[in-house]
Parts: C-alpha cells; sequence; structure tokens
C-alpha cells in the first residue's frame, strides 16, 4: 500500500475530467487499479464506512504514478484529515477552480442533463440541492480546511480559465512536480465527456445572491492564495 502519487480533490464542475484526462496522457501517469478518475473513497474512510486498505490498495508502487480526482473531497469536512493520515506526504493535492457563478450555473446545467436523460419527469434542479451547490463555491472556506490539514506547500490551486488558455503549461507542471519530463499531449481543447448540455435561466434574483456572497471568497482567494481572478468577470 503507498497511496495516490497524486491527488486531485476540486471543484466540481471546473474541468476536473478533462484535466484528468490531459495528465494520464502521459506513460508514467494513470488512475487507480480500477481505471476510475473519482473514487469517492477517502471521505468514506474518514467517515468509518471503508477500511483504510480498499482506498490505499488502488496505489500499488508499479512504476505508475497513479492518482485520482474527486471533486467532492473539497467540500467534505472529513476528506482534509484522511488525506493528512493516508496520503503520502510527497503528494501533490490539486486544485482547478473556476468562477463560481459560473460554475453553479454549469452544475445546474449538468443536473438538467441527468435528469432528461434518466428521468423527464422529475422537477430539476433537484436532486442536485441550490443550497449544496451554493456552498460547493465557498472555496477559500475549504481550502483552509485543506491548508490546516495538509500544510499550503502541497496545495496546487489552478484557475480553470488561465489553464483553458494554456493548458500544455498548467499538466507540465504537474508532471514536473511528479519527477516526470513533459510528453505529447492531444486533444486540448476538446469539450469534457461530462459537459453539460441542457439549458437553464436564473431564478430572480438568485444570481445576485450568488455574487454577494462569493465576492468576499474571491477577495480571500486573491489575497491569501496570490490567485489572479480577473477572468472571474460574472462576479462584477
Amino acid at each position: 500500500m503507498t497511496g495516490p502519487a497524486w491527488l486531485g480533490i476540486g471543484a466540481q464542475r471546473s474541468g476536473t475530467t478533462w484535466f484528468v484526462d490531459l495528465l494520464t496522457q502521459h506513460p508514467q501517469v494513470g488512475l487507480g487499479t480500477n481505471g476510475k478518475k473519482e473514487q469517492h473513497r477517502l471521505h468514506k474512510v474518514a467517515d468509518g464506512l471503508l477500511p483504510a486498505e480498499e482506498y490505499l490498495d488502488l496505489f500499488p508502487g508499479d512504476q505508475i504514478a497513479r492518482g485520482e480526482w474527486t471533486p467532492h473531497y473539497l467540500r467534505h469536512p472529513t476528506a482534509p484529515p484522511a488525506a493528512a493520515r493516508l496520503v503520502p506526504e510527497d503528494t501533490p493535492v490539486l486544485v482547478l477552480l473556476r468562477d463560481p457563478v459560473d460554475r453553479f450555473r454549469s452544475a445546474m446545467r449538468l443536473a438538467g442533463t441527468r435528469v432528461a436523460q434518466n428521468a423527464p419527469a422529475q422537477p430539476w434542479p433537484y436532486p442536485v440541492p441550490m443550497t449544496v451547490q451554493t456552498w460547493t463555491g465557498f472555496y477559500a472556506d475549504q481550502l483552509a480546511a485543506w491548508r490546516a490539514a495538509v500544510g499550503r506547500d502541497r496545495l496546487v490551486v489552478m484557475v480553470y480559465e488561465q489553464v483553458r488558455r494554456d493548458p500544455v503549461a498548467a499538466v507540465e507542471a504537474v508532471w514536473s512536480r511528479l519527477g516526470l519530463a513533459a510528453a505529447p499531449l492531444s486533444g486540448l481543447q476538446e469539450a469534457s465527456i461530462s459537459s453539460s448540455q441542457t439549458p437553464w435561466d436564473w431564478p430572480d434574483g438568485l444570481r445576485e445572491s450568488l455574487q454577494a456572497m462569493y465576492r468576499p471568497q474571491r477577495d480571500r482567494l486573491e489575497s491569501e492564495w496570490g490567485l489572479d481572478l480577473s477572468d472571474w468577470t460574472s462576479l462584477g
């Protein structure tokens, strides 16, 4: 049992599937032995629902830098202490952050897409509660918990909009962190297989409420993490 060589934790609807597809194009980078991008197990170990071995056994020492990316981890309060206990100390913890208002809308669109595909009669945006999706955009608070648990140096925080413009630099920076040389990349601008398709309109006042809640989060990310968030134009 070795644990993941890299661990992606968020954020949901921030291009994580697309980025993992690029990251794992390197011949020495891969996913856990079950081939899943999202394991959804780290917090379950912390919550006593799974033994640690069911998670750690996915990442054997087989010369492949295996990892996973579960966006749910960023917002789950027991995931950070579990990572501190189970994930190797030299494992980088990767984060992609998207404009939180745009991210919220994408989550609602994805909910509508899934409902349309599986249960056309079911009203939406449920079963994805607006309260959960609102909390998902409180990045500064969530990162504070991760920083307290694993340390700031291990957190690689990237801005989705910037990564979209220059994905090669972002991917190669992660490979370098893993001690790997650059490798050819393809499909740099392809849409993710998890892209949302369904239209969605804002209920009256919701966007303005989100803007008011997320502006302090943006300000903290800029001041505490040194991020350039000028691309987050939806916040005004």
